[in-house]
């Protein structure tokens, strides 16, 4: 009796939140062809990038997984791809970026801003852009309220520092990068010539805002699966 393969497992890990609910939608969509794991990072200020590659890499163990890194968490993902090597089945990088999206001096400045004084309408459209819902808005609402000001405050002077164009270069695994083509809190541009230096990587552009997979799960979804099994099957046949 042949022993049917078992799904392959992506790790998810989440944006600036580090709460992982937001991965609900497009979890839900990936768990039939998938074993999707998510990552929840802990409040804790004193957590850089490479803090959070250390915790990621605790999670994965010695499994063989695929990777996703949302906005945040896209060079986290670089980072640990580069670090467990041929355990990285492939990565696929969402709404995100390889170096800093804006000047250091903006983003410094932004930690001096309440986040929960931020005109909810203006937040909404930067992040969903025309393709929110009332369910969405309740739950970013709910994050913001409860996530640490001083936790916020040191994710963001961490994308402020960082820059990890180097790994993505030597990256020896599949990668998938997907982006909103209306995302204009992480510019698209970047990624594009980060992906063209590369070589052998898939970028896909999607109609959509910066949280592509919570406003698009339907469509990212897809492609994530598409890219996991094929991936997965050239690595078997290989």
């Amino acid at each position: 009796m042949i022993k049917a393969a078992a799904a392959p497992e992506i790790v998810l890990l989440p944006g600036l939140d580090g709460t992982g609910d937001l991965f609900d939608r497009v979890a839900q969509r990936l768990a039939p062809e998938l074993t999707v794991t998510i990552v929840r990072y802990p409040q804790d200020p004193m957590l850089g990038y490479a803090g959070y590659a250390e915790l990621v890499r605790k999670v994965i163990g010695n499994r063989n997984v695929f990777l996703l890194g949302e906005s945040f968490s896209g060079p986290v993902a670089i980072i640990v791809a580069t670090q467990l090597k041929r355990q990285i089945q492939g990565v696929v990088l969402a709404a995100t970026f390889v170096k800093s999206p804006w000047p250091g001096f903006i983003l410094r400045r932004a930690t001096h801003i309440d986040p929960q004084k931020t005109p909810s309408r203006l937040r909404d459209a930067i992040l969903m852009g025309p393709y929110g819902d009332p369910e969405l808005v309740r739950k970013v609402d709910e994050i913001v309220r409860t996530l640490s000001r001083s936790v916020r405050n040191a994710r963001i002077r961490a994308i402020a520092e960082v820059d990890v164009r180097a790994d993505f270069a030597r990256l020896t695994c599949p990668v998938l990068v997907l982006h909103g083509r209306g995302d204009w809190l992480v510019r698209k541009s970047p990624m594009q010539k980060a992906v063209c230096e590369k070589g052998r990587t898939r970028m896909i552009i999607i109609p959509g805002a910066h949280m592509l997979l919570q406003t698009r799960p339907a469509e990212a979804a897809a492609e994530i699966i598409h890219f996991a099994k094929s991936s997965a099957e050239a690595h078997y046949e290989a």
